[in-house]
């Protein structure tokens, strides 16, 4: 890392500029646990080193430069103060911005047309072929970029080379897509940052200056919201549910709690069942705690909750979900994220930042769910459920069990998105489906899920040896 990024993120630190450990919400309205406000930069002191530390983001670039441009608002004063943090190096370095109303009185008044120019500029007035360098605080959805780069070209002919600020969050958009990237695509305008999350990230972690549940809460959120870039830089996300790379899982789909611990207590000690996978009717009808409850005192299986289907409401949401199964002691949770891709990634990073682990489903058992067979959800768009999981570092996936084909189409996008995945799929037995079948498509790694197949017989332990017997 450069010397002067280090530089910017100690005084970040120092003036408590930088924040971490805390719930910010952004402007993008995501809820993210590390937060920058340059804003705080406001005086003299601190306008001269945020000055020096963009006039040596600049300078690094190697991007060629004339005269500085401070995008309004926030850029107008980042450009006097980089102007005169590079005076030594540029002493005739100018800078200027514009403004929202042209002036049309004094100097400007009765200009021609081609000196219009004059009433739009605070500042030294740019010439025709100059190579300008826009500034800025910092880069979300790009708007005020694109309407400044407008601006510009509709004064002159100009080169924009390049464009600074202060930190790049190296985030994606709803899209999946990071709006820097595209901006650089579509304007050829390479943008630049003092530092980016990764160089924060970075700096953290080697210099230990935060616990480390804070980095750890850093680097889920840039797992799930980040580029691809942030997230090679924090690294696969480490879960592992269940010991075994093959098993079975009892759904717990019963009507009483003495049910529930009766089937609990025939199949614990079966070495090929995995995992329990808790649904509503127990969470409602008994709260979910005291369902827990009672699995411990026979079990130390992991505890898998689907709520049927979570994941269908707002991004806010998840947080709260997290943390109410969480408090009951829940293991892993299921979401099938259909309210669309800001409330997987919520979802998907709340439940991570809870402690939580995470197993996501698109495609159902049924007839009539996905488009191409009479259903309301498109067979892209539950496809797109599990290329985001797998962009968040999450391996572990709902398949439909009686759907061999449809599991080969998933195995084959989430393994091109880097996933190395692990499968968990219902739809045997009463919905027709073969635990051996599936598993031959899955792979290696695969966990049937039997509900009534095991807790609708009357000697359960025997229905479920058979049952994990079919994965050998």
């Amino acid at each position: 890392m450069d010397e002067y990024k280090g530089q910017f993120i100690n005084y970040l630190l120092e003036t408590g500029a930088l924040k971490i450990g805390g719930d910010f919400i952004l402007k993008s309205k995501r809820i993210s646990p590390w937060f920058v406000n340059i804003g705080d930069f406001n005086d003299a002191k601190s306008s001269q080193a945020l000055g020096r530390f963009y006039g040596e983001a600049l300078v690094n670039s190697g991007q060629p430069f004339d005269i500085l441009y401070g995008i309004p608002e926030k850029g107008n004063a980042l450009a006097v103060a980089t102007a005169i943090a590079l005076a030594d190096q540029r002493p005739d370095l100018p800078w200027f911005f514009t403004r929202k109303i042209p002036k049309e009185y004094g100097e400007a008044t009765n200009l021609s047309s081609s000196d219009r120019i004059k009433a739009l500029v605070v500042g030294r007035v740019p010439k025709e072929g100059q190579a300008i360098a826009q500034l800025d605080d910092v880069f979300t959805a790009g708007d005020a970029k694109y309407q400044a780069r407008e601006t510009l070209l509709s004064m002159g002919q100009f080169k924009l080379p390049v464009l600074a600020i202060a930190i790049d969050r190296q985030e994606v958009g709803i899209d999946g897509k990071s709006a820097i990237e595209e901006y650089e695509a579509n304007t050829g305008t390479k943008v630049i940052s003092i530092v980016n999350a990764s160089d924060v990230y970075h700096f953290l972690k080697n210099q230990a200056l935060i616990p480390t549940e804070g980095l750890e809460r850093m680097a889920n959120y840039l797992r799930v919201y980040g580029t691809a870039t942030a997230r090679k830089t924090v690294g696969k996300l480490e879960q592992k549910i269940i010991g075994s790379d093959r098993s079975v899982i009892p759904a717990c789909d019963v009507e009483t709690l003495e049910q529930f611990e009766s089937l609990v207590q025939q199949t614990e000690n079966i070495e090929g069942i995995g995992a329990y996978k808790l649904g509503f009717e127990l969470g409602l009808g008994y709260g979910l705690s005291k369902v827990v409850e009672t699995a411990r005192k026979h079990t130390n299986k992991p505890l898998i909750y689907d709520h049927q289907k979570a994941g269908t409401d707002i991004p806010d949401t998840g947080k709260n979900f997290a943390k109410v199964v969480k408090k009951a002691g829940v293991d892993t949770v299921i979401f099938f994220p259909q309210a669309g891709p800001e409330t997987e990634r919520a979802w998907i990073y709340h439940a991570l930042d809870q402690g939580l682990k995470v197993i996501v489903g698109g495609r159902m058992t049924h007839p009539a769910y996905a488009v191409s067979e009479g259903g309301f959800i498109t067979d892209e768009g539950a496809l797109d459920m599990y290329r985001i999981a797998a962009r968040a570092g999450i391996n572990d996936y709902v398949v439909p069990g009686n759907k061999p084909d449809t599991i080969k189409q998933i195995r084959e996008i989430v393994e091109a998105e880097g996933s190395t995945p692990i499968f968990y799929a219902p739809g045997f037995i009463t919905q027709g489906g073969s635990i051996s079948d599936a598993a031959k498509v899955a792979g290696s790694r695969f966990h049937g899920i039997v509900g009534r197949g095991i807790y609708s017989v009357a000697d359960m332990k025997q229905a479920a040896i058979e049952h994990t017997s079919q994965l050998l």
